[in-house]
């Protein structure tokens, strides 16, 4: 069988936005959030998308799609 950890592939396209996250952006928007809360909830979803790609063993990692 061919080795196939040699052949080189790219990642396209954006990591879904955790519910919380999509959740903390609508109640910081309403009032019922503050900025704290918001950036808890968006440092987390960081986090969690770094460790999904580091876990996944990928070199190159991006959080541009985590909190935009």
């Amino acid at each position: 069988m061919a080795d196939l950890t040699r052949i080189r592939t790219d990642v396209v396209g954006s990591l879904l936005r955790p519910t919380y996250l999509k959740d903390a952006w609508r109640e910081h928007a309403q009032g019922a959030l503050d900025d704290a809360g918001l950036r808890a909830a968006e440092e987390r979803a960081i986090r969690e998308a770094v460790a999904l790609q580091e876990g996944l063993g990928l070199d190159v990692l991006t959080t541009a799609s985590s909190c935009g």
